[in-house]
């Protein structure tokens, strides 16, 4: 049996919300029951105290937001947890602070409501779907970190407005993840027709004994004061035009009954024109069964309007909001839709005769059936989630290939798919996009070069993701190996082959060396001593070449070893690289160099190797520098484009020019942000700090620059390098790491931990002329089209190794990834528990210590106190002696 689980606002005293869900259950019981999996679907749905009657007819479970354990279980139960069925993402109408966020009742805190289910959903590992739900107003930046965040839960996101997904957009929600649908109000079915009553207080003749034609009127409380005040007089010459220019009857329809209670308005125009007042509370297929009796709706809350839809009836729209303004326009009502501040009860009655003159039913006919049809597509979603969520038990995936913002499309067979297309999808950390580096430059760039040679792409920094349509897994970047070693794990898992760029150097050294929290900071020397101090001008490179660093400025020390804590943390790293590579069917290196190392130390195995060498794009051969010199008014400088971070080791690279005139500008996001300002201590006048740049402001920053200085602890050779030779700078960069592999004797090498290395390779880079041949150099190699043909071979080698092994052997290589797998969590486990004792130790070190420092302090307080007070007493006895004071 598969398992639903709704969360929404229905059930309580909004008739709109309940609508939503009724409309929802229609769909999906329908959607559900004529699936070909085994088994009832079961229904759950989490809601108000009014639930029961309205989940009865649908054969669904009403599950109270009071009783926690039991929505719990539910959530625990399901194969998916859907937010709908009622409910907004906004902040406008409370407060929303913590204190209420703690405390206040699940009815009137939706968003953060819909952000504990999420949270929960996503904590048991249950897919979480966004069904038609409407998003705004979001004032906050507080509030638009929520909506980001429940969407970050969700597997699939679909809103009931553009209005909603323009809005998840600016709150950072990728417009490819959002599906624009129709609100599920418009599938509710008439039911049962219910007796209108002539009279106010319901007593005497019915309706039908009433003139026509039958206007239904709803208004809502809005605005301030005045504003209402300025509602009900429109509305009670609404009323009375309806009886005296239209010979009809007014209906007045309340459809929320607490909070911005409709009666507050409604029964204020009753009072003076007389008019009735629906009071009963009306299931959604009654309401609907109700509008269908009237001629014309005017409704000022969107499900008045999406209702008298639902009805047929035709509509006079009076809108408070962008939600009732673009649903008018969807139901091609646009030309009769009056804002809420500034309509008139003529001109809304001007409107209503327009419509009784015309037949509209065939058009209204049309619209609904074209809204019902997009208000369907949820529904489907929701089953191919649910299925996936059954085929992998209590896994999450994420269906990466397909998606379309139109329509869901279904995932297509083996069969249905074009011969010899290749899909593969890359895998690489959740940040990406956050925090860009040369990791994501190679991936997206790569991906690019592929999609020419035909070969279909997708990206996901998502972990548990389906992989069911993926022909191969390409994972990246070992430098953080937790990411490719899950990445792998679930490949094996799934059956599929791995295809890893390994982005890897040995981070010994930098461990050793390449934290400034260990070296000698002394306070920096002004520049004009620091320049006096090191002999150093543009002209005089020997001087340069034989400055120290001891005077002013940074100066490279070893960390002390590491403890027992970051040491196991760092073995953890090396056994997840391992295991990673045990995982992976080929290895796509950036260099010779790297895959050697990767031998050397982990057992790579290199006849399963394809060298990918990095490469630059076109934009930077053709850079010009007018476009960066116009806008920082800067040129001939040394430039340094790459995260400023401590593997980068910009301190050092401030360091080595501080003094000599020479401007250097540093391009890139801080990486801490404490680490740029340490940088900036250091810095002279002549340094300028820059935020990340687009490409192509970035290229021309490249052509205006003289040279390229990249002193880091290692590179591979280092992204921002090649694209420099490529703008036509000259190159110095770290002599650690496979630069020289692909650079050869065109560029200036420094050592990493030497400032005068690297202030000699910087200024002698300065001097020399530039020239053409690394640029020709990097032309001829270092290309994404001839990256992507290496790439290309090498997913072929994994699919064809993949291939010839057999299903025991695949089966085999699933237990012995499982085995390892299980070796590193119970070492996982164990290094936890030895990290929290150490950390019990070592606060009870601290304690000790703490209360022995007390104690002498108090020690040594007493012999001070005792020392003072025997001096005064002998003072004041000698002074009582020298007044003749007998002792």
């Amino acid at each position: 049996m598969s398992h639903l689980l709704i969360c929404g606002a229905a059930g309580y005293t909004n008739v709109g919300d309940d609508a939503i869900l009724w409309g929802m259950l229609t769909q999906l019981r329908s959607v559900l029951d004529s699936r070909p999996i085994k088994g009832d679907a079961r229904l759950a749905v989490a809601g108000g105290p009014r639930l029961q009657a309205l989940v009865e007819p649908f054969d669904a479970i009403a599950v109270s937001y009071d009783d926690r354990a039991e929505l719990a279980r539910a959530i625990e139960e399901a194969d998916l947890v859907i937010l709908g069925g009622g409910g907004l993402l906004y902040d406008v109408g409370y407060d929303a602070g913590l204190h209420r966020f703690l405390t206040d009742p699940v009815d009137r805190q939706w968003l953060y409501e819909m952000a504990r289910l999420a949270a929960a959903a996503s904590a048991a590992g249950r897919p979480v779907m966004l069904y038609s739900i409407g998003v705004g107003p979001l004032v906050t930046d507080a509030a638009r970190g929520v909506a980001r965040f429940i969407c970050e839960q969700a597997e699939a996101i679909t809103v009931r407005d553009q209005a909603s997904a323009d809005l998840l957009h600016e709150c950072g929600v990728a417009r490819s993840r959002v599906h624009t649908a129709v609100d599920p109000a418009i599938l509710v079915e008439p039911g049962n027709l219910t007796p209108i009553p002539l009279s106010a207080r319901g007593e005497g003749a019915m309706m039908e004994q009433a003139p026509r034609p039958w206007v239904a009127i709803n208004l809502r409380p809005w605005g301030d004061e005045a504003g209402r005040e300025r509602l009900v007089a429109e509305g009670v010459s609404l009323a009375r035009a309806i009886r005296e220019q239209l010979a009809g009857t007014p209906v007045l329809l309340p459809l929320q009954h607490m909070h911005d209670d409709d009666l507050s308005i409604l029964q204020r125009i009753a009072d003076v024109t007389g008019a009735v007042i629906m009071r009963e509370a009306l299931s959604p297929p009654q309401v609907v069964g109700t509008l269908a009796q009237f001629d014309l709706v005017i409704g000022m809350r969107l499900h008045a309007l999406v209702l008298a839809l639902a009805a047929g009836k035709p509509f006079v729209a009076i809108s408070y909001d962008p939600k009732v303004d673009e649903f008018a326009r969807r139901a091609d009502m646009e030309k009769h839709l009056h804002a809420a501040g500034e309509f008139t009860a003529d001109a809304v009655i001007a409107s209503c005769k327009d419509l009784l003159s015309r037949d509209e039913s065939a058009d209204l006919r049309a619209r609904r059936v074209e809204l019902r049809e997009a208000a369907a597509l949820p529904a489907e979603m929701a089953s191919e989630l649910m299925g996936q969520a059954e085929a992998c038990g209590t896994r999450r995936h994420r269906q990466v290939f397909g998606t379309s913002t139109a329509r869901w499309a279904r995932p297509v067979t083996p069969e249905q798919r074009p011969a010899g297309e290749i899909r593969v999808l890359m895998r690489i950390r959740p940040d990406f996009r956050e925090r860009p580096g040369g990791d994501t430059v190679q991936m997206e760039q790569t991906k690019r070069a592929l999609e020419k040679l035909g070969v279909r792409i997708a990206i996901s920094g998502e972990d548990a993701t389906d992989l069911s349509q993926c022909d191969l897994v390409h994972a990246f970047n070992l430098g953080r190996p937790e990411e490719p070693h899950r990445h792998c794990l679930e490949a094996i898992e799934q059956g599929k082959p791995v295809a890893l760029s390994t982005v890897y150097w040995d981070f010994s050294e930098f461990w050793e060396w390449g934290d400034p929290d260990y070296w000698d900071l002394p306070p920096p020397l002004d520049s004009a001593r620091q320049a006096k101090a090191c002999g150093t001008r543009r002209e005089e490179v020997s001087q340069a070449e034989a400055c120290s660093t001891r005077r002013g400025l940074p100066s490279p020390r070893p960390a002390p070893a590491p403890d027992p804590i970051e040491a196991r943390r760092r073995a953890r790293l090396d056994q997840q690289r391992r295991a990673a590579i045990e995982c992976a069917t080929v290895y796509l290196p950036n260099g010779q160099g790297e895959a050697e190392l990767l031998h050397d130390a982990y057992g790579m195995d290199l006849t399963r190797t394809v060298v990918v060498t990095n490469a630059v794009d076109e934009i930077f051969f053709s850079a010009r520098p007018e476009p960066f010199v116009e806008r920082h008014g800067l040129r001939d400088f040394v430039l340094c484009a790459a995260r400023v971070e401590k593997r980068k080791n910009q301190l050092a690279l401030v360091a080595a020019l501080r003094g000599t005139g020479i401007p250097l500008v540093i391009i890139g996001q801080p990486n801490p942000e404490e680490y740029r300002e340490l940088c900036r201590k250091y810095a002279d006048a002549n340094v300028t700090f820059l935020d990340a740049l687009p490409q192509e402001e970035l290229a021309s920053a490249y052509a205006a620059a003289k040279v390229h200085a990249l002193p880091g602890w290692f590179e591979t050779p280092g992204l921002s390098t090649l694209e420099a030779a490529a703008a036509g700078c000259n190159i110095v960069t770290t002599d650690r790491g496979t630069a020289r592999e692909y650079l050869g004797d065109g560029a200036w090498y420094c050592d990493p931990r030497d400032i005068d290395s690297i202030r000699a390779a910087v200024v002698g880079a300065y001097q020399a002329p530039a020239s053409g041949k690394l640029r020709d150099l990097v032309r001829e190699r270092y290309t994404w089209a001839r990256a992507a043909e290496s790439t290309l071979e090498g997913y072929r080698l994994a699919l064809a190794l993949h291939r010839r092994s057999d299903d025991r052997g695949r089966c085999e290589e699933q237990l012995s990834a499982l085995r390892a797998q299980a070796g590193f969590l119970a070492k996982l486990a164990a290094d936890r528990g030895y990290e929290a004792q150490q950390m019990r130790q070592w606060a009870e070190a601290v304690d000790a210590e703490l209360r022995r420092l007390q104690a002498e302090f108090g020690r040594v307080a007493s012999r001070r106190l005792h020392r003072w007070s025997s001096a005064v007493a002998r003072a004041g006895w000698s002074v009582l002696r020298a007044i003749g004071v007998k002792g």
